[in-house]
């Protein structure tokens, strides 16, 4: 099996969030927490021989398998939400949405990393799974952060010029390919970091 990356892209559904949570609605001329996301993700990966050397060395093994995963629970969403217009839902949904997008970003840019680990060679096994511990906790130290900064800066949906802001830094991050280009060993092309188009920006994490 070669290696994967599965669930990069998922369209949420307010059905995905289970059950409605009885919430008090905000009074008016006042904002409230509508709903929470949390996204994460299972990986393995293994190291293997390289064939004919002597003494043995090891490469990453191409059935890295990555799944990210929208988690229900602890996701919500507030009973108060569908009370409101569907616009108004809509709206909410789009910035729940991009908690789940900036989450999966990440872990494609971490995925791509672990691959390049390919080309190179180690004196052991051990070596090959301590630098892909390595790649997972830069990204992992900065998926809180990440997170916490879209909601300060949309003040967690509510303010729309910097919704739509950061829409565009994650459209950005899917759509365009990095310079100088970087390809899959399938010739596709890969995106630009996500990291990368918030440093452009002006954002540091």
């Amino acid at each position: 099996m070669s290696s994967q990356l599965l669930n990069l892209k998922k369209q949420l559904r307010w059905s995905d969030f289970g059950t409605p949570v009885n919430k008090p609605a905000p009074s008016p001329g006042q904002t409230a927490t509508a709903a929470f996301t949390r996204t994460n993700y299972a990986y393995s990966a293994n190291a293997e021989p390289v064939p004919e050397t002597h003494p043995p060395r090891y490469c990453l093994k191409n059935d890295v398998r990555i799944t990210i995963q929208f988690q229900r629970p602890p996701s919500w969403v507030a009973s108060w939400v569908f009370k409101t217009s569907v616009q108004e839902q809509s709206r909410i949904l789009r910035h729940e949405q991009g908690h789940y997008d900036l989450v999966a970003l990440l872990v494609r840019d971490m995925f791509i990393d672990i691959m390049q680990l390919k080309q190179n060679t180690y004196s052991t096994a051990q070596a090959v799974m301590n630098e892909i511990n390595q790649i997972k906790q830069r990204y992992d130290s900065k998926t809180q952060p990440v997170q916490d900064r879209y909601d300060v800066n949309t003040n967690h949906g509510n303010t729309q010029s910097q919704q739509a802001l950061w829409d565009g830094f994650i459209q950005k991050a899917f759509t365009q390919q990095r310079n100088p280009p970087l390809h899959a060993p399938d010739g596709t092309p890969y995106k630009i970091p996500l990291l990368t188009v918030l440093q452009q920006a002006g954002i540091t994490l």
